[in-house]
């Protein structure tokens, strides 16, 4: 009896637990609540980026997590990201700066492998919209 009840405790965690996985991915990860907190704070900047790069990530496949490396933003903002072409969104972490290197001039920032997938997006052709709050 007591491992029939343990049993079900564990079902029922293990289901929590991926229903709040599938959650965070529809509604644009794991830092959208992040974001939602410095909404409130600063001031908020908009950019429409068609030229951007993208680096593999293990991040954001499994936990949601998506990451960008952006010029001229505080590392540790919180970024929300809209797909022109498939008006998926999700929440980024700035992780630093773009290095100055040959492959990374004129471009704003690069994108995790993950979250251009989240977006629905096979590669970086497609235009983003930019928001975030400092």
């Amino acid at each position: 009896m007591f491992f029939q009840k343990l049993f079900l405790v564990l079902v029922f965690s293990i289901g929590c637990l991926i229903a709040s996985a599938q959650a965070s991915v529809a509604e644009g990860g794991q830092f959208r609540s992040v974001y939602k907190q410095q909404e409130k704070e600063g001031k908020m900047h908009s950019v429409e980026n068609s030229t951007y790069g993208i680096f593999k990530s293990n991040s954001g496949w499994k936990d949601s997590k998506y990451y960008v490396l952006m010029n001229d933003v505080m590392p540790g903002t919180i970024i929300k990201i809209k797909s022109q072409q498939t008006e998926q969104v999700v929440y980024a972490k700035v992780l630093g700066s773009l290095v100055p290197a040959k492959e990374n001039e004129g471009l704003k920032l690069r994108l995790s492998n993950a979250a251009l997938e989240a977006l629905g997006l096979k590669d970086n052709s497609s235009p983003l919209v930019l928001t975030w709050n400092n």
